[in-house]
């Protein structure tokens, strides 16, 4: 077999340089720049963003504005804009204003305008998840790209199953939440009690229909806006599930992906792996669905600072696409992203799969709230207020539709829209093909190793643009130790074409660059478990502190064998060794959930036993199961969707 080797190294200590551009024009051609400001109207006239910007501007820099006007802008009001300095680059038909760039010096100048009632800092309005969608470069897709029926690419005619707690009622979905099974909780209605489901949801297909109004100057549309989702509710309002309740929603988008058309299904949910995944049961209804033609996305997990093989279930499974998070440092520039600390890295445990196939924007992602649902309700300092979006002084602080969440959940909602798109670009195409795309297109970083940003950051333009088709199933490779170097399985021979899809072209110039940490762990390595639940988290990487969703302490120390979770932050406190805090609480060998402290116990929402969970109620022996996690003795055991709150 054809294969990539990597020979023993030097550990090197690469140091990332993050640097930081700042550009400016320094006039307009032909404009003359004021020399002083003229005193006029009040400063409501001028969105907070842009008084903000007023202050740090020089007169003469020019500064990019929209103006809203008493009624649709004419030639008499352009002429009057041009009086006070300003070049008008685009005129509204429809609309009442126009577009303008004008030296801030002449700001008030113009806004004494006879019919000027606003003027707004012009940001860049993008079609999808705001930047999100620039980041991945769906606005090109959006704008620059057409299906094969002429038609824009934005998901109409394809349905994503959405399998997690639910999605809401929201204006940014509408009638294109076209149906939902209830696998818990079977009251009937459209409804999301937890608040996860519905997040993600938006990510994947929400339209911005709340954010859309001309005070707003932000738009967060999902990457596919156009496409209809379907709900298929798993979790309970605590975010918790079982095994069994997944694997019977899969089975129903199986069962009704003709009458729903139903080409994607999103699963941002998981639990620690604890045997392969060819007898893991989750894992073989992925591959199921996989195999019924449905394009399976995964979420990787959060436990990134675990350590490698930190990958959950089913997101292990080499059939399906499994999405790791990335940064975008809320900007539309791929350039700036980096990897997050909190998300899973490969190869998976025991299988040794590489994974993830590729990472995409899952940090501080604003999305649909599920008001009232118990994440709105827990976590009110994750609402996003009217003034991150809208120029409306008086609703500013105002709680909006809107949330933030991080997580590689968000991550996989994005890759689910992109996937949509290249379903209605080519509606022939077969999910295999589709994921050989994503990762052969995904751009390529050097500084990190292919079991923490797989194939890359992905890139839709680019994948749409990429051509071939696999012959054989896109499996993710296996990697494997030997004495010399780690093995990697080539992903041309693999996927049937060792032109289209050879190892380089799928993973970049030196495919095992920089894991040469990976090949020292040998424990990581280390053959012959067996099966019992201590091995299991040590094999996990548990053995050191996990920082779930970038966790941090603003002050006090954090010792060995402790877990963050949900990326808390603990003022003045110090967290010590072996124990988990969440919204305060501190014990050794103790979890403190909610409240209270017990040795070696697990309490959510009251109740103490040893060596168990109690999960609203219920009580199994030694389960304790985070994220979605399995235990070692049971397979119909309780789940969580992958990501918890980060602080914002």
């Amino acid at each position: 077999m054809t294969a990539l080797r990597l020979m023993k190294r030097k550990p090197l200590l690469l140091v990332l340089l993050l640097v930081l551009a700042s550009w400016g024009v320094t006039g307009l051609p032909g404009v003359e720049v004021q020399a002083a400001e003229v005193s006029g109207p009040d400063d409501a006239l001028f969105s907070p963003r842009l008084l903000n910007l007023l202050e740090q501007f020089g007169s003469g820099e020019p500064v990019p504005v929209i103006v809203t006007t008493a009624k649709i802008a004419d030639a008499a009001d352009e002429e009057e804009a041009r009086g006070a300095g300003a070049t008008v680059h685009r005129r509204f038909t429809h609309l009442d204003g126009y577009a303008a760039w004008i030296p801030a010096g002449s700001l008030r100048r113009l806004a004494q305008g006879r019919n000027v009632r606003h003027i707004s800092y012009d940001l860049s309005v993008r079609p999808s998840n705001d930047l999100n969608f620039v980041t991945v470069g769906a606005d090109l897709a959006a704008t620059t790209l057409l299906g094969e029926d002429g038609s824009s690419l934005d998901g109409s005619g394809v349905t994503v199953a959405v399998v997690d707690s639910g999605i809401a009622d929201h204006p940014d979905i509408g009638s294109r939440l076209v149906t939902e099974a209830e696998i818990v909780l079977h009251e009937k209605g459209f409804a999301d009690y937890y608040g996860h489901g519905t997040h993600v949801a938006g990510i994947i297909a929400g339209d911005g229909t709340s954010s859309g109004d001309i005070a707003s100057f932000r738009r967060f549309n999902g990457i596919a806006p156009r496409a209809s989702l379907v709900s298929v509710r798993v979790l309970r309002p605590d975010g918790s599930g079982r095994v069994s309740d997944v694997m019977a929603g899969i089975d129903w988008v199986v069962a009704h992906k003709d009458l729903y058309k139903i080409r994607v299904m999103n699963l941002s949910l998981g639990h620690p792996v604890e045997q392969s995944y060819n007898t893991d049961p989750l894992c073989q209804a992925v591959e199921r669905a996989w195999k019924a033609g449905i394009v399976v996305v995964v979420a990787a997990g959060n436990e990134g600072a675990a350590g490698y093989a930190s990958t959950h279930s089913p997101g292990n499974d080499p059939y399906v696409i499994t999405v790791g998070a990335s940064n975008n440092y809320q900007t539309g520039d791929r350039s700036d992203d980096i990897l997050t600390t909190y998300t899973s890295r490969g190869p998976s445990y025991l299988d040794h799969v590489v994974k993830p196939d590729l990472v995409a924007p899952g940090n501080r992602t604003i999305s649909l709230r599920a008001e009232g649902s118990t994440l709105d309700t827990d976590y009110p300092e994750l609402r996003v207020k009217q003034g991150v979006y809208r120029d409306d002084p008086a609703s500013a602080d105002l709680d909006s539709p809107y949330f933030h969440l991080s997580g590689s959940s968000m991550a996989a909602g994005v890759v689910s829209g992109m996937a949509a798109l290249m379903i209605q670009a080519e509606p022939s195409v077969t999910p295999d093909t589709v994921k050989a795309r994503l990762m052969k297109s995904a751009e390529k970083r050097l500084d990190y190793d292919i079991f923490s940003e797989g194939a890359g950051f992905a890139d839709l333009e680019s994948a749409l643009a990429t051509g071939g088709v696999t012959v054989a199933p896109a499996l993710s490779p296996i990697a494997s130790w030997t004495s010399t170097g780690i093995l990697i399985q080539d992903t041309g021979e693999l996927w049937g074409d060792e032109a289209a899809w050879a190892g380089e072209a799928i993973w970049g110039f030196d495919p095992l660059r920089g894991t040469g940490s990976v090949w020292a762990d040998l424990v990581l390595w280390e053959d012959g478990l067996d099966g019992t639940l201590d091995d299991v988290a040590l094999r996990n990487a548990w053995a050191e502190s996990t920082v779930w969703g970038g966790g941090k302490k603003a002050s006090g120390a954090v010792a060995g064998l402790s877990v963050i979770w949900g990326g808390g932050t603990k003022e003045s406190a110090t967290t010590t060794a072996s124990s988990v805090v969440w919204g305060g609480g501190v014990a050794a060998d103790s979890v403190i959930w909610g409240g209270g402290v017990t040795a070696d116990s697990v309490i959510w929402g009251g109740g103490v036993t040893a060596d168990s969970v109690i999960w609203g109620g219920g009580v199994t022996a030694d389960s304790v199961i985070w994220g979605g996690g399995v235990t070692a003795d049971s397979v119909d055991s309780t789940l969580e969707g992958d990501n918890l709150p980060a602080a914002p």
